[in-house]
């Protein structure tokens, strides 16, 4: 990072970096105006004008969380709330159907009594990792932004994804057009594609709490993470969710897994949500060549670094003895180089190549 004078509007960013030893770049000063302007509005009692709300995007690793972190700290008001994408939605549709079943339920009015459980009176509402993958949540997440313009609460999204990339199958794409062009009409969308990935700099400290990538289970490398291997007695049943998964270990905050076991089984992001809540160690084992799996299988796992990264946990992976870098799975490239990102946090033992 190079040192340079962020806008005297934008005096709470350039502190916090100080702070923390931190210079911001030139991409990253040239987003705090808006940033900058979002919390002065949402420290306001007035509805939010238009377009001050801030849809922030670009490659991994180029501190949009950090600035949204930031900005969250910076506004000292009750009524704000800050969530990963996930744990919004798995939130919402637990709220949303909830009474499923039940006499005169309805779905649309279900919908908007979740929001309004959500919402309350928020005046700021963060959201990190800001993505539409499945069909199914598009129509969700417009009325979501709607109901959010409408009331005049200061939203401040990041994404990997430029609005227009959002539900990128083609199939589907159109299903969630009338979000896009919320997001596009209606708030400010810039990007920050700065030429660092700062993760992938020594000495940062964002995501996992530690972690390993070990390349076999030899004992002398379970040594150096300080890793035992589960005893057959220590198998045990885990229901997260409405799924039962089956784990090697559950002890205390370790939770170990067989790869086959947890991405192989019908396991879903909510699952790990859950899990990662009272289990801050995750251990998995018997993890395939990169050939070695479906792409459901790569998948699953990909999410599970993604939830387990933003949630602050430890993860040890144990095998992936070819990896070069480049993760596997056929999801879209915007999602593998996030995941590939974030999996180059972990320490690899042995260094590939050695």
């Amino acid at each position: 990072m190079t040192a340079m004078q962020a806008p005297a509007s934008a005096v709470e960013f350039q502190l916090a970096a100080q702070a923390q030893g931190l210079a911001l770049d030139a991409a990253q000063l040239a987003v705090l105006p808006a940033l900058a302007a979002a919390a002065a509005a949402a420290r306001s009692a007035e509805p939010a004008p238009d377009n001050t709300s801030v849809y922030l995007w670009g490659p991994p690793g180029r501190g949009k969380t950090w600035l949204l972190d930031t900005l969250f700290d910076s506004v000292d008001i009750a009524q704000k709330r800050r969530l990963h994408f996930h744990d919004f939605f798995r939130e919402l549709h637990a709220l949303v159907f909830a009474g499923y079943g039940n006499p005169g339920y309805r779905q649309d009015s279900a919908f908007a009594a979740a929001l309004d459980q959500m919402l309350g009176r928020v005046r700021l509402l963060c959201f990190d990792e800001f993505h539409v993958k499945d069909p199914a949540d598009a129509a969700f997440i417009t009325r979501l932004l709607r109901t959010v313009l409408d009331r005049g609460i200061v939203l401040v999204a990041t994404s990997n994804y430029a609005p227009q990339e959002l539900l990128p199958d083609e199939m589907f794409h159109h299903l969630f057009e009338p979000g896009i062009a919320l997001i596009t009409g209606h708030l400010q969308v810039l990007e920050l594609d700065g030429d660092t990935d700062y993760r992938a700099r020594p000495g940062n400290t964002a995501g996992f709490a530690a972690g390993y990538h070990l390349r076999s289970n030899d004992d002398a490398l379970l040594a150096v993470a300080g890793l035992i291997p589960p005893g057959a007695a220590e198998g045990v049943q885990l229901t997260p969710g409405t799924r039962t998964l089956e784990a090697l270990r559950a002890d205390g905050g370790q939770l170990w897994f067989d790869f086959e076991d947890l991405c192989h089984a019908q396991s879903a992001t909510s699952d790990y949500l859950q899990l990662a809540q009272t289990h801050r160690h995750w251990v998995i084992s018997g993890v395939p060549p990169v050939g070695g799996s479906n792409p459901y299988g790569w998948q699953r796992f990909g999410n599970v670094v993604d939830v387990l990264y933003d949630a602050g946990c430890r993860l040890d992976v144990i095998g992936m003895p070819d990896y070069d870098g480049v993760f596997p799975g056929i999801a879209h490239p915007t999602d593998l180089a996030r995941i590939r990102s974030r999996f180059g946090m972990l320490q690899q033992l042995p260094a590939a190549g050695s």
